[in-house]
């Protein structure tokens, strides 16, 4: 062997033991910075000494002798496992992200700083209950110790960002909170996206295209709007940007929840169910938890960050929750003087509540700017995504105000420790009192029997029922008369039915204040009252299949079009003929593994492209479509219609029907997926174009970080009309976003155990054994069952961590 082969050798071999050692060294470090979950940890501000038992999925049972030792144990054990979440959540609430990721995200900072929610916590600490500020306070000691007994040896995504957390206070909680409100309110949408609509189509063609109920009054569009100044889509923009990064994707924020007494259950005893809706993400929303101590026993689901269980049960009730998809906020065109500092109220000039503030920006200069707010709430028109590039871009567009209820006095730890306290019907009720935003369908059961409903929401009161539009802002004739008295708000007790159940479907016929114009298709809860009506009595086991039900009405509804406007035509196009055979046999089931849902979901597709995209263009189309139940529902409603304009493809010289933009939809349907898959229509199979992935908040910056900490991706059935709910966007088709965050099964008859299941699991970092071990369970319907007695927690091997008062 000659010398150079042998130094070649000598090189590559020392050049692979290098990185062998360095993967070893790698792995060892990061698998090091997984939390501990036995030993002992001395810490300060507790009362007495806390067990943390751990089972084989890592649920946290905290056993303590004090409710607030309780609330810093949950602190702490928040912190071990999603640390960096409650981070990234809390600094996108106080407008914070820019100290850390730099430029690219000082539109969303500025957002949220304009409209304050980290200042109007700070504002309103002191006004909250007793009860609120202890545990807040506890739960926030216990978040800082574990930050201060970690040392640095935090999770990778701080080593990569190259910084510390800061010390959690009471207030990043509240944050938290009044997040999470921003995120499940889309009502504010429509009423920008409806505006800008008007102004670029006119009142008589978008008058067509919203969707409208009979029991509200017609909707409103102001016959000016299309004169004034452009409504801005600042906001509009950079919220949607902001929930791309964030991991938000989606806009059927809806759920499921039902429940069934005695009378129903094969039991005897009161059943209920549950399975919010929520954007996919990794790690999930939730953790499940269970607590006992001497005045907080409980157990349920958590979100982290939050010293309360948002949904669960204790030793006497249980309760669920859907979004109301309550309308709380409305936007007002402001006239501003030549000052910018005056705007115009009832013929007279009234100042401004003007402040200056600065975002911190890593490797940058500091961006400062000036917040204005009227009687009503701030002026949201100065926020772009490219504000900080284009100063100018935007002075021709209208000036915008807002209000919203969260932006009010809300306590929402105290209403949820109320419930989570609550021995009954009356406790319950009392305890959502308080409750503000987001609007929640509370459904209730009890270990007495009973079963109950609230709609849980601070309601404001209109001078119109029917508010879809941008509001004259100079007179207060538009300015909110109050709120619907709590006493008035819909609720149900014992029902003779013997079952309640929800899904963000229209709360209750003729009411007399506005609720909402953006309830969901009623696919989910029809599917749901049937598969409820079907039989007398029901099990754990029935929910479970209900909750994995794939079957959608609305397709129903729509395939039975598509078939009747091919009637008895001759269709010589080979799959054409086929894919409209298939549709008229079909069960209306979204199966991943048919060819069916294919070809319905990108027929659907096309329909809106050919209904819309002519008149609209690309832009003003994907504003409309952005929103998913409202092309859903004016759909449905359109094709009860022959004589909409809107069947007309005004780019072509004839006047097309209804039934030729159906059949044109479908002929490009199975143009697109030939192109895409073949010509095979076997090969068109569902799965191979609806598929999820729970995402980390990292995968977007390299495929490889996507591979290494991105969950998925895995085909799915399903579609955002049926039980299971899979939604994707119509503006980035099929891939599914948003879908059951949890499911939850609880029947009283069995007091000791719970059945649940999270998206991914309890840990938040990717090296842990915890940060995906529930997903494979949760696509195939499975279900952990939670032993919550703890009387023998001791001997059950489980693990244990155990923490020390200093």
């Amino acid at each position: 062997m000659n010398r150079t082969l042998k130094i070649v050798l000598s090189l590559t071999a020392t050049l692979i033991v290098i990185l062998i050692a360095f993967g070893i060294i790698s792995y060892s470090v990061l698998k090091g910075k997984i939390p501990e979950y036995n030993g002992e940890q001395v810490v300060s501000g507790l009362i007495n000494d806390v067990h943390v038992y751990r089972d084989s999925f890592a649920v946290p049972y905290i056993i303590a002798e004090d409710e607030l030792d309780a609330a810093f144990a949950l602190g702490y054990v928040h912190a071990q496992e999603r640390l960096f979440q409650m981070d990234m959540t809390r600094r996108a609430g106080e407008g914070r992200l820019s100290e850390v990721l730099g430029s690219k995200t000082i539109p969303y900072d500025k957002m949220f700083r304009t409209l304050g929610l980290y200042k109007i916590v700070c504002r309103d600490y002191e006004k909250l209950d007793t009860l609120s500020k202890k545990y807040l306070d506890a739960y926030s000691k216990g978040v800082n110790a574990y930050i201060k007994n970690a040392d640095g040896n935090l999770t990778f995504e701080f080593d990569v960002l190259g910084y510390d957390p800061y010390p959690w206070k009471p207030e990043h909680s509240l944050v938290l909170a009044k997040l999470l409100a921003w995120e499940l309110n889309i009502s504010w949408w429509t009423d920008i996206a409806f505006s800008d609509l008007v102004q670029k189509l006119g009142v008589e063609k978008v008058a067509e295209i919203i969707p409208d109920f009979d029991e509200n009054a017609p909707t409103i569009i102001p016959s000016k709007l299309k004169k004034l100044a452009k409504i801005p889509l600042g906001l509009y923009q950079v919220d949607k940007k902001y929930r791309e990064f964030a991991g938000f994707v989606g806009t059927h924020i809806g759920s499921n929840n039902w429940v069934v007494n005695g009378k129903k259950s094969e039991s005897g005893s009161v059943l209920i169910a549950n399975d919010p809706h929520l954007a996919f993400q990794a790690p999930g929303k939730f953790m499940f938890a269970v607590i006992r101590s001497n005045g907080w026993n409980a157990e349920g689901f958590t979100a982290p960050g939050l010293p309360a269980f948002i949904i669960g049960k204790n030793q006497n009730i249980a309760w669920v929750l859907t979004n109301v998809m309550a309308d709380d906020s409305d936007f007002y065109l402001e006239t501003l003087d030549s000052t910018k500092t005056h705007y115009l109220l009832n013929d007279e000039w009234k100042e401004l509540d003007i402040a200056s503030d600065t975002i911190v920006v890593k490797d940058s200069a500091n961006v400062i700017f000036d917040i204005a707010k009227t009687h009503r709430g701030p002026i949201i028109s100065g926020i772009h995504p490219y504000d900080v590039l284009y100063k100018n871009k935007y002075q021709d567009e209208a000036t915008l105000s807002m209000r919203w209820t969260a932006l009010g006095f809300t306590d929402e730890v105290f209403t949820l420790l109320s419930v989570n306290k609550a021995k009954d019907w009356n406790d319950f009720t009392a305890a959502l009192k308080h409750f503000v935003a987001p609007g929640q369908n509370f459904v209730y059961g009890d270990d007495q029997g009973n079963i109950g409903y609230v709609c849980a929401v601070k309601l404001p009161i209109r001078s119109d029922n029917s508010p879809s539009m941008v509001y004259d802002g100079t007179t207060t004739k538009y300015d909110w008369k109050g709120f619907v008295p709590y006493s008035k708000m819909p609720k149900l007790f014992n029902p003779p039915q013997n079952y309640i159940a929800s899904a963000n479907n229209k709360t209750i016929k003729d009411f007399p204040y506005h609720i909402s114009n953006l309830w969901e298709p009623a696919s989910r809860i029809k599917r749901i009252t049937e598969l409820l009506t079907s039989k007398k009595t029901h099990s754990i086991e029935d929910f479970k299949k209900y909750q994995m039900d794939f079957y959608s009405f609305y397709a129903k509804d729509i395939t039975k079009h598509v078939v009747e406007a091919f009637g008895e035509d001759e269709i010589d196009d080979q799959n054409l003929k086929l894919a409209v055979d298939l549709l008229s046999k079909w069960d209306f089931v979204m199966d991943k593994q048919s060819q069916t849902p294919t070809i319905y979901a990108v027929f659907f597709q096309k329909l809106m492209e050919n209904i819309f995209l002519d008149e609209m263009g690309k832009e003003l189309f994907n504003e409309y479509i952005f929103v998913a139940n409202v092309p859903y529902r004016k759909i449905q409603e359109m094709l009860k219609n022959e004589n909409s304009s809107w069947w007309d493809n005004i780019k072509t010289e004839k006047v097309e029907t209804k039934n030729e933009i159906i059949k044109q939809s479908l002929i490009d349907a199975v143009k697109e997926l030939e192109g895409k898959f073949g010509n095979n229509v076997a090969d068109w199979q569902w799965r191979n174009l609806h598929s999820v992935t729970f995402a980390h908040p990292f995968s977007g910056a390299s495929p490889l970080l996507g591979k290494v900490l991105d969950i998925g991706p895995f085909p799915i059935s399903g579609d955002g009309t049926t039980i299971f709910n899979t939604e994707y966007s119509f503006t980035k088709p099929y891939k599914s976003k948003l879908g059951p965050a949890l499911r939850f099964l609880y029947d009283f008859a069995k007091p000791d155990e719970v059945n649940f299941i999270l998206t991914t699991g309890e840990a938040g970092y990717f090296m842990s054994d915890h940060y995906d071990d529930m997903t494979e369970m949760w696509l195939k319907g499975k279900y952990i069952k939670v032993n919550i007695n703890t009387s023998d927690i001791s001997s059950r091997g489980y693990d244990l961590l155990q923490l020390r008062k200093e």
